[in-house]
């Protein structure tokens, strides 16, 4: 039954459109560990790095936009069989699980302490060609949090890289022009990581536009 189980999980998550990867054997996941170390193997062995940094993370199910499957095209079924090619690594413990569509309200930005501060520092004439002051430092906050989850919610993100510190995507958003720039829409790419149950953690607010 446990497998017959697993083949119908299998199943309903290949046709979902947005899928959480799951590891039920480990309780570890990426806000256990620091940006600047990342996932620290001699703490979760057995568990690796790759699977405990998308432990319970959401993902559009498509290509570029959720983890790279381990490629087994060299591998003969002698060499590792089909009940141990795991999704990552032979013997990988993690499952892609079919979730509903994330809502606006599911989804949550992390924006640290300083990103703000580093904007109106080294993007002023930028932001302030789109309408934006010094007094609207909340209103730039607001938009910039609010696009990024307008674009996550859409799936209109690509991974960047996978490394021990995590996912992380290049998030395209929209920006509103405000004040004298009012009506106008000012594309931006945003850097996140994406954490556990619908979190996204700013690395970058905003950089490169993107078309």
């Amino acid at each position: 039954m446990r497998i017959l189980d697993e083949y119908t999980d299998l199943i309903n998550a290949s046709f979902s459109q947005w899928i959480e990867v799951e590891d039920n054997l480990s309780r570890w996941t990426i806000e256990d560990f620091p940006y600047s170390t990342g996932v620290d193997e001699n703490i979760t062995y057995p568990h690796c790095w790759k699977c405990v940094t998308v432990n319970h993370c959401w993902f559009k199910n498509e290509e570029n936009k959720k983890p790279a499957r381990f490629d087994y095209s060299n591998t003969s079924f002698s060499q590792t069989p089909l009940s141990k090619r795991g999704l990552y690594h032979p013997h990988c413990h993690c499952k892609e699980s079919a979730i509903n569509n994330p809502k606006i309200e599911d989804i949550e930005i992390i924006m640290p302490e300083g990103k703000i501060d580093w904007i109106y520092k080294d993007k002023y004439k930028l932001i302030n060609s789109w309408g934006y002051n010094e007094k609207d430092r909340r209103i730039l906050t607001e938009n910039i949090i609010y696009s990024s989850k307008i674009a996550y919610h859409s799936g209109n993100y690509q991974i960047l890289r996978h490394t021990k510190s995590g996912i992380n995507i290049s998030l395209f958003i929209e920006i509103p022009g405000i004040n004298e720039k009012l009506g106008h829409i000012y594309k931006r790419v945003s850097s996140y990581m994406i954490f556990p149950n619908g979190k996204l953690k700013n690395n970058t607010p905003i950089s490169r536009r993107w078309e």
